[in-house]
């Protein structure tokens, strides 16, 4: 079972609900394979909370063209077959735009005078390693590059590997980047649930609204909804989940010393009963939706 937990913007305690329901779960069935995701990986900062012991590093790279100048003679075909613009022929020079290249090789392809060769391009980092119980992933998003994805995608795909190694059900919590950008799709990959972390306040209800569209009508995923920072604002997310029948799985308070214990690096599990209680019966609601496949919305 894939557990995404996701929300419309940046700040909405995403990622501590995250750290804190596979804490609680590592708790409650330490038998079963447990994997944690960080897929935010412009700013990954699960590790903070959960203080893994990482042992591996891969970089990940992505293959893009490399010019020789002296052979090519500027006839423009490369340009012409490229069909994502990331190539441009002057009667000087060829320039090439490296953000929006798909590492496709169709330039290479086509050119006829053997002026261009394939390069590896670094995009960034994944590291893996555990805390306690939980298997854990993380990607670091070198700075430049302009798009994720494709971190996220051998994240997800690592994963998937590791899951059908074992005979027993896994369960992942994946922390998705915030927003509603190619990245989160590319987070929903393999989702079976997916978990919005939501603020009551007018930028937070309509940013909420966006991402519920995209993750449940343009991508029929089962939804549910945790009310962060409850109090400080209006009732729209309520009503908005009242009249599309979207569990409310808890309400997290607006309190000062939970930004604090957040600022410190605490988990609300291990800071509070109250809050390991509310977690616990959370992750339960969650085991219950997902096994009978009931999760309104």
């Amino acid at each position: 079972m894939n557990i995404v937990i996701a929300s419309g913007k940046g700040g909405t305690g995403k990622t501590s609900v995250a750290v804190n329901l596979i804490t609680v779960a590592a708790q409650l069935h330490p038998p079963d394979p447990l994997y944690f995701i960080d897929c935010d990986v412009e700013a990954p900062n699960a590790a903070i909370f959960l203080h893994p012991q990482l042992t591996s590093r891969t970089p990940v790279e992505n293959i893009v063209p490399s010019i020789d100048e002296n052979t090519c003679i500027h006839c423009g075909d490369c340009a012409r077959a490229c069909q994502f613009h990331a190539l441009s022929v002057t009667p000087q020079r060829v320039l090439f735009f490296s953000e929006l290249c798909h590492s496709c090789g169709v330039c290479s392809a086509v050119c006829q005078q053997g002026a261009i060769h394939e390069v590896p391009h670094p995009l960034g980092v994944i590291e893996t390693g555990s805390s306690g119980d939980v298997l854990f992933m993380q990607g670091e998003m070198q700075i430049g590059n302009a798009s994720p994805v494709a971190i996220i995608s051998q994240l997800l795909a690592e994963l998937a590997e590791c899951s059908s190694n074992t005979q027993e059900d896994n369960i992942a919590i994946i922390d998705a980047p915030p927003g509603v950008s190619c990245a989160l799709v590319a987070s929903l990959q393999g989702a079976d649930m997916v978990l919005l972390v939501a603020e009551p306040t007018p930028f937070g209800f309509h940013d909420f609204q966006l991402t519920f569209q995209l993750v449940h009508e343009e991508m029929h995923l089962s939804v549910a909804v945790i009310l962060n920072k409850d109090g400080v604002g209006d009732t729209q997310v309520e009503n908005f989940c009242y009249e599309h029948d979207i569990p409310i799985l808890q309400r997290i308070p607006f309190s000062r010393s939970i930004a604090e214990s957040y600022a410190r690096g605490e988990l609300l599990v291990k800071q509070d009963a109250h809050f390991q209680k509310d977690f616990e019966r959370t992750w339960q609601d969650i085991l219950s939706l997902h096994k009978s496949q009931e999760i309104p919305g």
